[in-house]
């Protein structure tokens, strides 16, 4: 509830912080203490803390909006009506008032129909002085909105300067919302320093050395007044600084009174004491979303320099990549709990998979922390980097935190690849509109750093692509992708390149590109062969001189191929009851080559199909059910349907495995087991690789089979009756048949192709 007082305010201290607006002291509060007269004082009381933590518990642990920390009290107070103004005698006027929360630890305020004509100026600080937001002009206001950041304590004095020359131009001041901070630490600081899980690593450790620039890209933005949520500036093909910031759809507010904090980070790896200083800018228009990978553009509006993020915010355009190729590793910078800036590692692998609720397969990248690390709520939207340092992606959501000093958990990413140019989207529902202005077609690009000082020579390599979708190929032609991020123009180039460790190759470039302009050339045709290949470039001699910057003129792409293999369709349907399960795909190893989870509940078709390629050998396809039906479903009420799965050649549409409706509830676990051309003897070859000892025998005996893949071996008595069957994958088996009454038995080995029968005695 607000209550109108009048109180004396008493100086302090004068101490300037310049973290929001463009710096400066504000212009009149002497005058107006000499004086002597009263603020009026707009006081609102503390709300339900209690009933608003057990809030916080619930949406904490979902990740589903920004990190609360605050109470919005609605309310309309215009400064020229509500505040006490003073002439001076130069002609010069100032207004002030006062606001105070009870029991608050921060306050922030949002400014509506506001209009700062040239010259006039509005100022926000602390009771004592210490913190002072401002100066604010009309650069800093969108579509009359304005944020503020927020202010330690619990009372804020706003105030106006207007000049003598704009006696007759006031503008207009309106406040539309003060937000009550209920969740920050006690001492002078603006945020919960501290407040997320000891296993967050801050971001100037030395694991988080090599990401600098990506460091400088991630921003923690205060959404809707009283929530915080992480996001990042991020790079497009004209490399012109348009200061677009991605970040998650689930953190939408009404974007023209964002706050934008930039550089909140502790110095090493160390938490400080106190807060450390930071950036800020306000204000932004919503250019893109999308609610299926969970995605939200947005442009900054207020505070720029020539239409770019100021230089004192160190900014970085952080470069992506739109492939649907998975990263070999992953991390993410981000805000947890709206503390100071953490970083994240998962060092295998990430997982396409349907996650979240979306209704599309593979709208999510899936990963598991390494090193400790984790986030929080307050990270969502936070920027996923590939190993090459670019966004592949935004946190969705994940079940992702810490368990003491380490972590646990999976988090979810919405990616880049689902968020692009979806089938139908217009601009406002796309990146590839704002992203790729020139229409590059460009799969991913680097980072642009506007400020960095520009050397003459400079040839970046940006990427290595043209082997995705093509592993059971024989080859392909590698598409290589470079930068000239020189000033002068680049017209030659040397590119060094190496194949699956072979001698190094050159090839020489001419032509003309100007500064970040960059070009897609095709190397050589690539011979892939079966398991690992790398195909590593380095480029040389721009222009003929030495390179002035060589740290980002290498680059390797390493991959598993299986040439001339095996390509097999799957169709899963998983019944109504997609959250429970789960599939992997693997080799005769045991190793997981292929694996889907995450997958939503609806009570609709819900098909996954994905494609593998596979080389000869025998592979295991394990579904897997959490509740224990299987894909079960129309038995339940709600459900109208029940799962099913097919596997086929993609070649000859064979039929390979199959899970048939009536056969779908098979409890937690079913497996598939199949081969392909796990031998190609003929039949006089496969004679003579299989050996059965000893014989005569006493019911126990050996088969030695001398081939890969999987062997079908059955055996029968003189009538031909099928007495037992087996599979094995092992080059030896062993048959214990001390049931086996004495007599002449046939053994029959086979391999989905030839078949082989032997006589043996048991005595």
């Amino acid at each position: 509830m607000k209550r109108i007082s009048l109180s004396i305010l008493m100086l302090l201290s004068f101490i300037s912080f310049g973290q929001q607006g463009d710096g400066g002291e504000p212009n009149g509060f002497n005058y107006f203490l000499k004086n002597g007269r009263e603020l009026p004082t707009y006081s609102y009381d503390q709300p339900n803390i209690a009933e608003l933590r057990a809030e916080d518990r619930i949406t904490d642990s979902l990740k589903s909006g920004p990190w609360r920390f605050g109470y919005n009290y609605a309310t309309s107070i215009n400064l020229e009506n509500s505040a006490v103004w003073y002439t001076k005698s130069n002609g010069d006027k100032l207004g002030f008032l006062k606001i105070t929360s009870d029991q608050a630890k921060t306050i922030n305020l949002t400014f509506s129909n506001t209009e700062i004509p040239e010259g006039n100026e509005l100022f926000v600080y602390n009771a004592d002085k210490s913190f002072v937001l401002g100066k604010f002009t009309q650069n800093h206001i969108y579509k009359g909105e304005l944020g503020t950041e927020l202010v330690p304590g619990n009372t804020v004095i706003v105030e106006y300067f207007v000049p003598a020359k704009n006696s007759d131009i006031m503008g207009n001041i309106e406040i539309s919302r003060i937000t009550h901070g209920y969740r920050t630490a006690g001492e002078f600081q603006t945020k919960a320093l501290g407040s997320s899980g000891s296993c967050n690593m801050n971001v100037n450790c030395p694991d988080g050395a090599p990401f600098v620039n990506q460091r400088n890209s991630a921003v923690m933005l205060v959404s809707g007044g009283n929530g915080f949520c992480s996001g990042a500036l991020i790079n497009n093909t004209q490399y012109d600084g348009t200061p677009y910031v991605l970040t998650a759809n689930h953190c939408y507010s009404n974007v023209t009174n964002w706050v934008f904090r930039f550089n909140w980070q502790a110095t090493n790896c160390n938490n400080p004491s106190t807060s450390p200083s930071f950036q800020s800018l306000s204000g932004s228009i919503e250019r893109s979303k999308r609610t299926n990978s969970d995605f939200l553009l947005v442009e900054i509006t207020g505070g720029l320099s020539n239409g770019i993020v100021p230089q004192s915010h160190s900014p970085y355009y952080a470069g992506w990549n739109r492939g649907n190729a998975a990263p070999t590793s992953t991390i993410s910078i981000h805000h947890p709990s709206g503390d100071i800036k953490k970083i994240s590692f998962d060092d295998q692998p990430a997982s396409a998979v349907q996650a979240m609720g979306s209704p599309e397969a593979n709208s999510s990248w899936r990963v598991e922390w390494d090193r400790n690390t984790t986030t929080e709520g307050g990270s969502s939207g936070s920027p996923l980097f590939n190993q090459n340092g670019e966004i592949i992606g935004q946190l969705w959501g994940g079940n992702a935190g810490c368990n003491g000093t380490s972590s646990s958990g999976q988090d979810y990413y919405g990616r880049i690849f689902n968020s692009w140019n979806p089938s139908g989207s217009a601009n406002s529902g796309q990146l590839k509109h704002w992203l790729d202005p020139l229409n590059q077609g460009s799969i991913s690009i680097s980072g642009y750093d506007p400020y960095n000082s520009q050397f003459d020579y400079d040839a970046s390599v940006t990427s290595i692509t043209g082997q995705d979708g093509k592993n059971c190929e024989s080859g392909f032609t590698p598409e290589l992708k470079f930068l000239n991020k020189g000033a002068l123009p680049l017209t030659s180039l040397v590119i060094q390149y190496k194949y699956n460790g072979g001698s190094t190759q050159t090839m020489n470039w001419s032509g003309n590109l100007g500064y970040f302009a960059s070009e897609t050339i095709q190397l050589p045709t690539f011979n892939q062969v079966d398991g690992a290949n790398t195909i590593s470039v380095t480029l040389v001699n721009p222009n003929g001189q030495t390179d002035q910057d060589m740290t980002d003129n290498q680059m390797s792409l390493n991959f598993s191929a299986s040439p001339n293999g095996t390509i097999v369709d799957m169709d899963l349907y998983l019944g109504c009851y997609g959250d429970e399960a789960s599939w992997v795909l693997e080799n005769a190893n045991g190793n997981v080559l292929y694996s889907g989870s995450g997958y939503s509940t609806t009570n609709a078709p819900n098909l996954i199909q994905e494609q593998f390629c596979l080389s000869d050998g025998c592979y295991k396809l394990n579904l897997m059910d959490a509740y224990g039906d299987g894909y079960e479903g129309a038995y339940y009420n709600q459900c109208d349907f029940t799962g099913s799965m097919t596997l086929r050649n993609n070649a000859t549409n064979a039929l390979i495995a199959e899970l048939l409706e009536e056969d779908a509830n098979f409890g937690d676990e079913k497996a598939f087991t199949f081969c392909f051309n796990a031998v190609s003897l003929n039949s006089e070859e496969l004679e003579n690789n299989i050996t059965i000892y000893p014989n005569p025998s006493n019911g126990d005996f050996t088969i030695q089979m001398d081939f890969e893949g999987e062997k079908n071996i059955v055996l029968r008595n003189i009538t031909g009756q099928s007495v037992a069957s087996y599979q094995s994958t092992d080059n030896q088996f062993k048959v214990a048949g001390n049931n086996l009454s004495a007599g002449m038995y046939m053994v029959t080995i086979s391999n989905n192709e030839r078949s082989v029968t032997r006589k043996i005695i048991v005595e």
